[in-house]
């Protein structure tokens, strides 16, 4: 089988990786850098959001339990409190997602700087590390739930 044309202008690297150009872009045509820049712009977005909507669950509605009735916009507190928890749903995917492109980086300090270990983690230690964490970080939170379930007091009928 012939071997594969090479194109001129995008020499691979010494390391057999996609060459990038100076300005850090790949042949894809986008840098991780802008991909970041756009996520922190999104995740400051959805906090601003967030941030508003809860402000005016507390501030501008009465309370929860005599807010029966009041609209904002043609929106109850229920709709305005559904809205508070998608925008909280999508704040923690985001930050995820945030962290997932910077596991490397954040896996190199835990091993490096806090537990000062000599030992290099490879990638799929890495991604086992990661994944691992994920899922204790959710029972964690259904077992807050489970345990809020059973605890929860109903009033007297």
């Amino acid at each position: 089988m012939p071997p594969k044309p090479v194109d001129e202008a995008q020499p691979l690297a010494p390391d057999g990786a996609k060459a990038r150009s100076p300005s850090g872009a790949s042949r894809r045509g986008f840098s991780m850098s802008v991909v970041n820049f756009w996520l922190d712009t999104f995740l400051l977005v959805v906090v601003v959001v967030l941030g508003w909507v809860s402000a005016v669950l507390r501030i501008v509605f009465p309370k929860p339990t005599t807010a029966d009735g009041w609209t904002l916009w043609g929106w109850t507190f229920d709709q305005w409190a559904d809205v508070q928890f998608m925008c909280l749903c999508v704040l923690g995917l985001a930050v995820v997602i945030h962290v997932m492109l910077h596991w490397t980086w954040v896996c190199g300090v835990v091993s490096n700087q806090i537990l000062k270990s000599k030992v290099r983690v490879e990638d799929p230690m890495k991604t086992i590390f990661g994944v691992g964490l994920l899922i204790v970080l959710l029972h964690v939170i259904a077992a807050g739930i489970i345990v809020s379930m059973y605890f929860i007091k109903h009033p007297p009928q």
